[in-house]
């Protein structure tokens, strides 16, 4: 029980906020449109304040504000869209948040999914550790100075006592090497959140910037696990048989907690502590019971680690206002893992235009490839054209829409292999080409000219319906000579020159490595008229890439693969951008030379 408030799991969020006045405060709540994010929406407008509700479904959002706005009229809500588990619609909710809003009191960072099927992100991450952590990781990191703006300021981070379940593993986040279980992936993203605000409090309370985990309890009324069945709580109860006895909670006592760490005064100048029912919590090393803090969510060290691991996930790495005794990147000189920031930002969203197909490829020597669209993002394969594969297995796949009737397959194999493939069809024909790409031995990365290798194979399927009559695809020499602006995002700018069949020169105009430039071995292909595929192959750090430019819409979607920022296992960059030729010497207006 909290002794200096009088609060306990029964108080309700109206009864901590009684007698607080947050006109003039703006706060962002994630997961706004239902449950414990729209009970805390709802409390904060009544008290004056203006939400940002950041939500998915957008038809949700504005449902959950009428509601609302039918018990606090004139409620000041914001209906924000961002889907955690892309990276790339955080990116572009993060940005466009910042042109719109000077500072932010507080950020509620609440949504998410529990102990779902196996999964996977867009960006191939693990779907509870990505949306549930990564996610919120890369928001609130980007949004760190709107909350610096506003100082005093605080953070909350939702956990669950779900936490108990499952540490962090560093070498194995995404379930790639170990069996998948729903409550070990849900355990897990939840210590990810805990750990994850007893680090950002460390890094930001110099900045007058403070963080809380809030475990809110079990909850009747909310849709988090409306999707499990009895058989699949089963599990659960053997390992926490406690967790049956646990008191439930309406919305309006579960959202307590959330609402006192996010705006109660008692707790000016306090951070980095786990709260629940409207107290601090003790240490419980007991697995068995269902409440209380694990001491692995109190670990400064593992935070920090834990912290690294999701700046190398996501590609970006954040400045910190304290000294929480590690060496930050933010004094360090741009390293290769900046290639991935801002990169995903205008791709072309995945499909699931080809779940449930199987697709029978000839190939143009002797053979035949297999493709089995499986459920949940995964790829059943045989007789892949890779370089060093297995003749057949099972990897997570993405699938985009590049151009029109051609789709961007890529195979996210299993990473010790240090090899993956990107596969493009074209629907209209029914011809296919693969582009293989392994690392070179990490014992001995110079033992050929670049250290990645890249392998082409054509094919066509195979199907009772016949073919239009086309040319397969072919190397080509259309684009040599095209120099082109390549916008990712708004903050990310690179220019291309294409020298000759093998090479093309980059220079970066706009973004964390500006003023970066190069010249990388290249390869192009024509699939058909307006439409090709460019490949290239970084000479000095492990990464590879595969584009398909649609020459019409001006717009290149791809993915690039590796290891980037020294990342203990090659991982996919999923990658897209709206480009514009250039017939002179000169640049757009907003492009600045160094």
């Amino acid at each position: 029980m909290n002794e200096m408030a009088g609060f306990n799991r029964d108080t309700t969020a109206d009864e901590v906020l009684a007698g607080i006045d947050l006109s003039g405060k703006v706060y962002l709540v994630t997961g706004a449109s239902s449950g414990l994010g729209r009970e805390t929406a709802r409390v904060l407008a009544s008290r004056g304040a203006k939400v940002i509700m950041a939500v998915r479904s957008p038809d949700k959002g504005e449902a959950a504000a009428t509601a609302i706005r039918t018990v606090v009229p004139g409620a000041a809500l914001d209906v924000r869209l961002v889907d955690l588990a892309s990276l790339a619609s955080v990116r572009a909710f993060t940005a466009t948040l910042a042109g719109s809003y000077g500072g932010l009191d507080g950020i509620v960072a609440n949504a998410g999914v529990m102990a779902i099927d196996h999964a996977l992100t867009a960006d191939g991450f693990e779907m509870q550790f990505g949306a549930n952590h990564l996610g919120h990781f890369l928001l609130v990191n980007r949004l760190a100075p709107l909350l610096e703006a506003r100082a005093p300021s605080r953070l909350v981070v939702m956990t669950s006592g779900a936490h108990r379940l499952h540490n962090v593993d560093l070498e194995d986040p995404n379930f790639r090497h170990k069996p998948y279980d729903r409550w070990d992936a849900y355990g897990q993203s939840k210590s990810a959140n805990a750990l994850f605000a007893l680090a950002f409090d460390a890094h930001h309370r110099d900045a007058g910037v403070r963080a809380f985990t809030v475990a809110p309890g079990i909850i009747t009324d909310t849709n988090l696990h409306h999707h499990l069945t009895q058989d699949d709580f089963a599990p659960l109860r053997r390992r926490q048989p406690e967790v049956a006895n646990l008191p439930r909670k309406t919305l309006a006592a579960g959202a307590a907690t959330m609402l006192w760490a996010l705006v109660h005064p008692e707790l000016d100048g306090l951070g980095g502590r786990f709260l629940e029912d409207c107290g601090f919590s003790e240490v419980n090393p007991d697995p068995r019971l269902p409440n209380g803090i694990m001491p692995w969510a109190l670990d400064q060290a593992h935070a920090e680690a834990v912290w690294g691991l999701s700046e190398r996930l996501v590609g970006e790495f954040f400045a910190r206002t304290a000294d929480s005794g590690v060496k930050t990147s933010a004094t360090a000189l741009p390293s290769s893992a900046a290639v991935a920031s801002g990169l995903s930002v205008n791709r072309q969203p995945s499909t699931n235009r080809l779940q449930g197909r199987t697709l029978e490829v000839a190939l143009e020597a002797d053979g035949k490839t297999i493709l089995e669209f499986l459920p949940d993002g995964v790829l059943r394969w045989r007789g892949l054209p890779g370089l060093a594969l297995d003749q057949s297995g099972f990897c997570p796949v993405d699938v985009v829409e590049a151009a029109p009737d051609v789709l961007l397959i890529v195979a996210m194999l299993p990473a010790q292999g240090r090899e993956t493939m990107a596969i493009v069809l074209d629907l209209s024909t029914h011809h296919v080409l693969f582009v293989a790409s392994q690392l070179a031995d990490g014992r001995r990365p110079f033992e050929r000219k670049t250290r990645v290798t890249q392998r082409f194979t054509k094919g066509q399927i195979r199907s009772s319906r016949p073919s239009l009559q086309s040319s397969a695809p072919e190397p080509t020499r259309d684009l040599i000579g095209t120099r082109a602006i390549y916008r990712y995002s708004e903050d990310t700018v690179y220019e291309h020159l294409y020298l000759n069949t093998h090479w093309y020169s980059y220079q970066c105009l706009k973004g964390v490595r500006r003023g970066d430039c190069g010249t990388d071995e290249a390869s192009y292909w024509k699939i058909r008229d307006d439409i090709y595929v460019v490949t290239w192959r970084e000479i000095l750090i492990d990464l590879a890439a595969t584009f398909v430019y649609d020459m019409k819409a001006r717009r290149s979607t791809g993915c690039a693969w590796g290891t980037p920022g020294g990342s203990p296992e090659p991982r996919h960059i999923l990658t897209g951008a709206f480009f514009e030729k250039l017939k002179d010497a000169g640049y757009p207006a907003d492009i600045e030379l160094i």
